[in-house]
């Protein structure tokens, strides 16, 4: 068995951001180290996504309380475990269904449509900040959030603060928790006015769900618990923003792919939103707490140590994904893909594990963004497109800026 390692290297992660697990595992399913002052396993590749969700650890107190207060919130599903978590878990799999994703899709394609049409005149068009308000406008209305229009704009903002600066020290980070602050006041609010009567929102809405979700007592969850559990569906929804921006470079660089969408190829548009959640980088680790000591697939870790999965380097493993630095769709259209070599979201299963359930509302937004920009006559100008790997999340410096062909924005 490896011995004790004594160099912390929490540092060396925040230095080094998405590529900095791959390179301390070294094509190795399982590496030694210490992290956040414990002793802990370094895990990757499709054995090591195994043994991430193996009920002998548990999530609760595995993230940093500053990342999992500012992106999660407090007593969210992310941090429980056991039957509290599958309990929890039911409500967003329940919410989730294929016909209320479709609905999710069909109003996200009438808010890029809407907003493609507010482009005419603009020299020049910023795609990630208008996938912010897409998608914001998208979730909100589909989950029966009520937010005047002009007010729209403010939370979109919000909610995308929130996502932009929880792991980044500094100001940024500032920005992402008063944020999320203000979002936890109003999602509680919303969560007490449809207690109260003054809200009706649809049955089998977010709101609605998240308003009469209970404990496994029976009792309605705490009015901040509650509203938690909304925006953990609405601030997912709008980090997808990150993906569309690198889905605006690809279509650009990859003009054949931009023509088969364009045709009204569903298998490329499917093929091709796969290709981004798996090519372009979102969460670089995933951290799990030891219940007991354990072996760790060769890498002993005592009780209360951590075990680290190796997002980034999974998704980029040239064991199984041969030249995992080029994108090509055509991955997804040659045969069956195992889901432990793709965990973009995670991994495990989406209704007794921790794999996200909101796993078809991302490959769906991105396909309605996709399709959209596909049929779109737009260039990319001169611009900085580069990708700091240091920076989490982390995409275009730009933020994707799109040269509108005038006749077409109409």
């Amino acid at each position: 068995m490896p011995g004790i390692v004594s160099k912390d290297r929490t540092l060396e992660l925040i230095r080094q951001g998405y590529p900095w697990a791959a390179r301390l595992r070294r094509g190795a399913v399982a590496v030694p180290t210490r992290l956040l002052g414990r002793r802990a396993a370094v895990v990757g590749g499709p054995e090591g996504v195994r043994r991430f969700y193996d009920p002998r650890l548990r999530r609760k107190g595995a993230f940093p309380p500053p990342i999992k207060l500012v992106l999660f919130g407090p007593g969210t599903v992310h941090g429980l475990d056991d039957a509290e978590h599958h309990h929890r878990k039911a409500l967003y799999v329940d919410l989730l269904t294929p016909e209320a994703v479709a609905a999710l899709g069909d109003r996200a394609a009438q808010e890029w449509s809407s907003a493609i049409r507010r482009w005419a005149g603009r020299d020049r068009v910023v795609l990630f900040d208008e996938a912010v308000q897409v998608l914001a406008a998208s979730v909100l209305g589909w989950g029966g959030v009520p937010v005047p229009q002009d007010e729209l704009p403010h939370r979109a903002r919000q909610l995308a603060a929130v996502v932009d600066g929880f792991a980044t020290p500094g100001p940024v980070y500032v920005r992402a928790a008063l944020a999320r602050r203000r979002l936890d006041r109003w999602a509680a609010e919303l969560v007490r006015q449809v207690r109260t009567g003054r809200l009706r929102p649809a049955p089998g809405t977010a709101l609605h769900v998240a308003a009469t979700a209970t404990g496994l007592d029976g009792r309605l969850l705490a009015e901040r618990t509650a509203g938690v559990a909304l925006l953990n569906v609405l601030r997912p929804t709008v980090a997808v923003a990150w993906f569309v921006a690198f889905a605006g470079v690809a279509l650009q660089e990859h003009p054949e792919w931009r023509a088969r969408i364009a045709g009204g190829d569903a298998a490329a548009l499917d093929a091709f939103s796969q290709e981004v959640r798996r090519r372009y980088p979102f969460v670089p680790v995933l951290a799990a707490k030891a219940r007991a000591e354990q072996d760790v697939l060769g890498v002993r870790v005592p009780r209360g140590g951590l075990v680290v999965l190796d997002v980034h380097g999974t998704d980029h493993d040239p064991a199984h994904w041969p030249d995992p630095d080029r994108f090509d769709p055509e991955r997804f259209l040659t045969g069956d893909v195992d889901p432990d070599t793709l965990v973009p979201q995670g991994g495990g299963g989406v209704c007794t594990g921790h794999r996200c359930p909101g796993e078809s509302v991302v490959l769906t937004m991105i396909a309605e963004a996709a399709r959209a920009l596909a049929g779109l006559e737009h260039t990319l100008p001169p611009q900085d497109l580069e990708v700091d790997l240091t920076r989490m999340p982390t995409r275009p410096r730009s933020g994707v800026v799109l040269a509108v062909t005038p006749a077409e924005a109409f």
